[in-house]
């Protein structure tokens, strides 16, 4: 029988991106009616080879602000990418280019792509978050007849994908001076990333969200301070493999407390929980991990408030 709280955990669901917009690769897409009206959407995906996308051709322009994140595979360094990458940005044309882990703000109504992964020396994880619960694009194929440019009109869009953490927050305690958070130290619990990245609004030119990506290899609960903790704002958490080869496989079994009354919901493939605002959730166990996993918050403001559930 479902419990309490079980519309809350959902599996990630490969489905068809819209038309035009990705390549054949099998893909999460996830938006706000598959997340119980959550106000955003994302997808998740690998790129093994040199390819093209987002769009496949001409540019795309949304009615939403987006995020495009891109970051690499190796979970003993989650500073290397491991392939160079390509974007377009407005009508210019005006074409970066990068092999670190990154992220790409869209403000809506910019014309972007295409993407281009043009070199690979490891498989990379791409995904994308869209401040919409629907995706919505114009592709705009008469873009790919202009010339392309390199001037730095956009370039303030296309940000390294580290920790900016607001001095003297518990967040700033556990990163080091390249960015990266460590949750070995800070009095974070033992199942927590091995290493993380968190970027806020202030990060990405005032957009109103936050999110994360980090690697987990360890067993053991993911906090300390208290058993559960709310959020001002709506929150997704998403689990995700790391194996390029079958998006399906988490390599990980976790437990996860939802509601005041901490309802256990245990899971071991790539899943979604949805915390709308003020909801408690908590504590939060890796029970057993075969091969190291991923993991990104999404949460709807430019700032993370995490206040302790009063016991």
């Amino acid at each position: 029988m479902d419990k309490e709280y079980s519309h809350l955990i959902k599996p990630l669901v490969v489905k068809s991106p819209p038309e035009g917009l990705y390549p054949t690769e099998p893909r999460f897409w996830m938006e706000g009616k598959d997340l119980e009206g959550f106000q955003g959407h994302f997808s998740y995906g690998f790129y093994k080879k040199p390819t093209t996308l987002h769009p496949t051709e001409g540019s795309v322009v949304h009615p939403h602000d987006e995020c495009l994140v891109f970051v690499g595979t190796d979970h003993t360094n989650i500073l290397y990418l491991g392939a160079e990458v390509s974007i377009e940005l407005g009508e210019e044309r005006e074409e970066h280019i990068f092999n670190e882990p990154t992220v790409i703000v869209i403000p809506k109504g910019l014309p972007h792509g295409p993407v281009k992964i043009n070199k690979v020396e490891k498989p990379i994880i791409h995904y994308s978050i869209g401040l919409g619960p629907e995706y919505k694009a114009e592709i705009l194929y008469e873009n790919a007849t202009k010339p392309k440019t390199n001037s730095n009109k956009y370039s303030h869009l296309v940000k390294k994908f580290i920790s900016h953490p607001e001095p003297g927050s518990s967040m700033a305690d556990i990163a080091d001076e390249k960015g990266v958070m460590h949750a070995s130290t800070g009095g974070v619990g033992p199942g927590n990333g091995d290493e993380v990245v968190w970027v806020f609004g202030k990060d990405l030119e005032g957009l109103e969200i936050n999110f994360s990506w980090g690697f987990y290899t360890q067993c053991g609960k993911w906090h300390r301070g208290g058993e559960a903790h709310t959020h001002p704002e709506e929150e997704i958490l998403v689990y995700v493999g790391l194996d390029p080869e079958n998006i399906d496989y988490l390599g990980a079994e976790l437990e996860l407390g939802m509601g005041k009354d901490y309802e256990r919901h245990i899971f071991n493939t790539p899943t979604v929980a949805i915390c709308p605002q003020g909801f408690p959730h908590l504590p939060l166990i890796t029970r057993w991990v075969d091969k190291p996993y991923g993991f990104f918050v999404c949460c709807l403001s430019g700032d993370h408030d995490s206040p302790w559930v009063e016991a």
